[in-house]
């Protein structure tokens, strides 16, 4: 017998459509659109034998597809998440950042300048940091540090950490590290990888640098060339359970940053710290691309549910199916979809989602079976070719409700039922139908009414149900008259 719960629906008058247009839900249903477009076109479903197919992502999947001119119409906050997203996709997150910093850069620089007049450095230490190598290595030019200056110029392709901690070491051991600018130092040290509190130059390199460009600098010289870019190395310089005054100088005059800044959240989440991520107040759609395209991360199975959900509300049941495809284990979410019967193309379904045709037609009887017309839903499983489940219904659902064996009638219309089932597929349903014939036959024979009436009662006992009970009972006594 089929089981499980249809899902309950509101009443007529609660779901009628105000005229007025909710121009927020327009462009909810509007991306929902979209980026489900781009995501089926995105993905590949690989169908299966009497399965639900295997989903993936193409092997040229790209996650900054689905930045799209529509998100402009986000906060900049939501904006900005998307646009980092796809850097972090792709590998860019190191020119991304150097372009969020840029707008401040003419006005820092300028306010550096004024506030360091005699130090010829600050400028190349400004470029620096805000992660434009191209400009701080001509500022070194003009002040004919040619070192200097190439190891800027070399540090975006090449690792130069080793060789820059080289060259201060030369410069100490010729005495001109001691008469050398401050900024000049800093440079150094940035070069070198070096951004913390120094004890022999008692400062801090990144002091009074703005967080954004702080973070920045970790990310630009702070990582190995041979490593992935991390941001182990700048949540260190946070860790208070380091006890050591050079780290306690560092803590105390770094810029901290915006923990709430959604965009520091999402580079702390791909790069850093994942705790630090709050997925509630991020765009639903991206937690969830982000599940699949990010497997590794661990995103809640519960905010692809949000998603598949989402989609129902909106009346995209087909769209609703092939994001659920995508889940862990797809199974009982689809059969649940699929029973509410709300999507409209079958044919897409069989054909270009491979969902089995045994699922499909399980869903729209149970949908049948939902509404209490038994007879569809027996219909539905024959043409599914699903007998067994057939033979329940059956039994357990529609000869009860129309067998009156005093009645020619209710007789014709069982057998009508009965002879709908396919010859020679079951013992039980062979003997009903020949005992309907029987009683519809004016010709009784003892001896036939005998043999039918000894098979009914040696297998009564193998079918439980009440319905199924009164069934035999009734036409075990109709033999008997």
């Amino acid at each position: 017998m089929l089981l499980g719960k249809k899902r309950s629906h509101p009443t007529s008058t609660s779901t009628m459509k105000s005229g007025i247009v909710d121009s927020k839900r327009q462009f909810l249903e509007q991306r929902l659109k979209e980026v489900m477009t781009l995501f089926q076109q995105q993905t590949e479903l690989i169908p299966n034998i009497d399965t639900l197919p295997t989903a993936q992502l193409k092997p040229d999947a790209d996650l900054s597809v689905y930045n799209t001119p529509l998100v402009k119409n986000y906060s900049v906050d939501i904006s900005l998440l998307w646009s980092l997203s796809s850097a972090l996709y792709k590998g860019k997150v190191q020119t991304w950042i150097r372009d969020l910093v840029s707008p401040g850069l003419s006005s820092q620089l300028e306010l550096n300048q004024i506030q360091h007049a005699s130090d010829p450095f600050v400028s190349t230490f400004t470029y620096l940091s805000f992660g434009q190598r191209e400009l701080a290595c001509e500022e070194a030019k003009k002040n004919n540090e040619f070192q200097l200056a190439m190891y800027i110029s070399h540090s975006e392709f090449k690792d130069v950490k080793a060789v820059v901690k080289e060259y201060m070491n030369t410069l100490k051991t010729q005495g001109q590290w001691q008469t050398m600018s401050i900024f000049h130092k800093r440079c150094c040290y940035i070069l070198a990888g070096h951004l913390g509190y120094v004890d022999e130059d008692n400062f801090i390199v990144t002091e009074k640098s703005s967080w954004q460009c702080t973070l920045g600098m970790y990310l630009w010289y702070g990582n190995r060339f041979d490593e992935p870019v991390s941001l182990a190395k700048y949540n260190k310089a946070f860790d208070e359970s380091v006890v050591n005054i050079r780290h306690f100088k560092t803590i105390k005059n770094i810029a901290r940053p915006d923990v709430s800044c959604l965009w520091y959240q999402l580079l702390q989440w791909w790069l850093g710290d994942a705790s630090l991520a709050r997925l509630d107040t991020w765009p639903l759609d991206l937690v969830w691309l982000l599940s699949i395209y990010k497997p590794s991360s661990s995103i809640d199975s519960s905010y692809a549910l949000k998603w598949i959900e989402k989609a129902e509300s909106m009346d995209e049941a087909e769209f609703s199916i092939y994001a659920a495809l995508f889940m862990p284990s797809p199974e009982e979410r689809i059969n649940y979809i699929l029973r509410q019967c709300e999507w409209k193309d079958e044919q897409k379904l069989l054909n270009e989602y491979y969902i089995p045709s045994k699922n499909i037609h399980i869903a729209k009887a149970l949908n049948a079976h939902d509404d209490w017309n038994f007879d569809e839903e027996y219909e539905i499983l024959l043409q599914g070719q699903l007998y067994e489940q057939a033979k329940m219904t059956l039994l357990y659902f529609v000869l009860p409700r129309y067998f009156k064996y005093d009645t020619a009638a209710s007789i014709e219309k069982c057998l009508s039922f009965v002879n709908a089932y396919p010859k020679d597929k079951d013992e039980l349903i062979q003997l009903i139908q020949s005992t309907l014939i029987y009683l519809l036959d004016d010709n009784k024979n003892t001896e036939t009414s005998e043999i039918l009436l000894q098979k009914l009662k040696d297998l009564t006992p193998k079918y439980g149900g009440r319905n199924t009970q009164v069934l035999f009972k009734n036409l075990i006594e109709a033999m008997m008259f």
